[in-house]
């Protein structure tokens, strides 16, 4: 009887020691730097640089003064933060693009016209859902823009080069993903819509624009 029940407390303690290396064993991993890499996560700042084009059409009683169909490139940076908990994400992005979309028109005859949507800025919120290194979003905020409107071929006592700055809103979306911890690239769509602003009051017919305009950018961010 003594021998059975050594040998079962011996079976046993070699059975509990078995479970505690096993146990043991992907702390161990990990520490040597074998165990899965950890989840990517979207929290922090960024900075990037993106690209792509404008067009749309200016509105207001004087639209067809400035053209129907304006459309050009734009080349901007961008600045944002965001926080992730889950896979919800939230944040806020700020972007500065240098553009010209414009087109030409027949302010009356004899007398063309050109009107150019130049350095679009916008403060947005972003609201996202991110699967690792996936992200999709919804954004939306402040734009604003300068709209310039030239007249060719006028009496020297008109006003024939005038711009404003316009403000408006912008709606969009876009998805991102990272290609490493610290290096994104975004494609997005925006939605914007300019104020109007009066143009060419020294003229006999003065024109009231704005622009609603469609943006599609493509980017590439360093995430800190």
């Amino acid at each position: 009887m003594k021998k059975v029940l050594i040998a079962v407390i011996g079976g046993t303690a070699i059975g509990f020691a078995s479970l505690a290396q096993a146990a043991d064993l992907p702390y161990r991993q990990a520490s040597q730097g074998y165990d899965y890499p950890p989840t990517f996560t979207w929290t922090g700042f960024y900075v990037g640089a993106n690209l792509g084009v404008g067009f749309g059409g200016f509105n207001g009683p004087g639209a067809n003064y400035f053209g129907t169909s304006p459309t050009g490139g734009l080349l901007g940076l961008t600045a944002g933060y965001n926080y992730q908990s889950g896979n919800l994400l939230i944040g806020a992005e700020g972007d500065y693009a240098w553009s010209h979309i414009s087109d030409d028109a027949t302010y009356y005859p004899g007398v063309s016209s050109t009107g150019v949507v130049q350095n679009i800025d916008t403060i947005r919120a972003r609201f996202g859902y991110a699967a690792d290194r996936f992200l999709a979003y919804g954004t939306g905020g402040y734009a604003g823009a300068n709209i310039r409107g030239v007249l060719n071929n006028v009496p020297a006592s008109a006003v024939a080069d005038q711009t404003f700055y316009a403000n408006g809103f912008t709606l969009g979306l876009g998805v991102e993903y990272a290609i490493t911890p610290h290096i994104t690239a975004k494609a997005e769509y925006l939605y914007v819509s300019l104020a109007s602003n009066n143009y060419f009051n020294n003229t006999p017919n003065y024109a009231s624009v704005g622009a609603n305009l469609n943006l599609l950018r493509a980017g590439v961010n360093y995430k800190f």
